[in-house]
């Protein structure tokens, strides 16, 4: 799986995976990058990493935009809430929770906002984990946080790119109340029962919620196209515009610094001219790269906007 994480590093003093660096920009030198630093920061290596997060946002934001031109984006598939709460405890021994399984596009993921749970009294460092299809999977991710008495709502906001995803627990480490599938009218169910339920999960595709052991949680979640998935699945064809995107927020960043040494410092004409030169350098290699996408792979998420039938008549 690839990702941006060390795709473009400040420096050869920190390999990058692209063989590209921001100091090679025109420029950019590590003098500046060192002296933009804030002084809320810790060093230069926050610095950089705040400057490229805000780098990878605003880039999968304008890939977005661009796509749109060219491809129906159809961001959501589906979104639901798994279960209601019953009143009785969860006693099972073993894992307990809930099983989601939607078969994905290929630059689908399945999207966790948070869990409810209910307790029937306050409750101390409560574990709750994630698994790749079961609890004999890969461990994906892991949330512990403290309850309340009554019904909590745990953050997780992860994005999974699995078709198979188990949210687990363990009812011998946590009183919570037991679940059972939460029914939706309209929702043309394929199969319902309390336990286990299918129903559809975009084009051509089907989706199911499990209630493992007693279940215990209510999960809020969607399965999305992921444009993050799709850009890190493809930088080696974005990496010139990406490493462009980098030296435009690194000059706004010095436009807008209230740091004045002879390396921030600069002519409002000047600053101006070398931000419209990284724009037009961002927009001209991010056009280069959309033009020679064919999604082929994923028609679900992405239906390119082509003319596919015309008819000529004449009067």
């Amino acid at each position: 799986m690839y990702s941006f994480s060390s795709f473009i590093t400040a420096s050869k003093d920190t390999p990058s995976r692209s063989g590209l660096y921001a100091n090679q920009l025109p420029g950019v030198t590590l003098n500046l990058l060192d002296d933009l630093t804030k002084d809320e920061q810790e060093d230069f290596n926050e610095f950089w990493d705040d400057i490229y997060e805000r780098s990878i946002a605003n880039f999968l934001s304008e890939v977005q935009g661009k796509l749109a031109d060219k491809f129906h984006v159809d961001l959501k598939l589906v979104s639901r809430e798994t279960s209601e709460f019953k009143q009785t405890l969860n006693t099972e021994t073993g894992y307990a929770g809930i099983k989601i399984e939607c078969k994905l596009p290929r630059y689908g993921v399945l999207h966790m906002g948070e869990i409810e749970v209910y307790a029937d009294f306050a409750q101390q460092a409560v574990k709750f984990e994630f698994f790749e299809k079961d609890e004999t999977g890969r461990k994906l991710h892991e949330v512990e946080v403290d309850l309340e008495q009554g019904v909590n709502h745990v953050f997780v906001g992860q994005d999974f790119r699995v078709d198979k995803l188990f949210i687990a627990f363990d009812p011998a480490m946590v009183s919570i109340r037991e679940t059972k599938n939460k029914y939706f009218d309209n929702c043309n169910y394929l199969e319902y029962s309390d336990l286990s339920c299918i129903f559809h999960c975009g084009t051509n595709s089907q989706a199911s919620v499990k209630q493992v052991n007693g279940g215990g949680i209510n999960v809020i979640f969607n399965a999305v196209c992921s444009i993050r998935k799709f850009v890190e699945d493809n930088l080696n064809i974005f990496k010139d515009a990406f490493w462009y995107r980098i030296g435009l927020e690194l000059i706004r960043e010095r436009m807008f610094s209230d740091r004045f040494n002879r390396w921030t410092t600069m002519m409002l004409e000047d600053a101006e001219k070398k931000e419209a030169a990284y724009i037009q350098e961002c927009e001209i290699k991010l056009n280069a790269a959309i033009k020679s996408i064919r999604i082929n792979e994923d028609p679900v998420c992405f239906t390119c906007k082509s003319t596919v039938y015309s008819n000529y008549q004449i009067p």
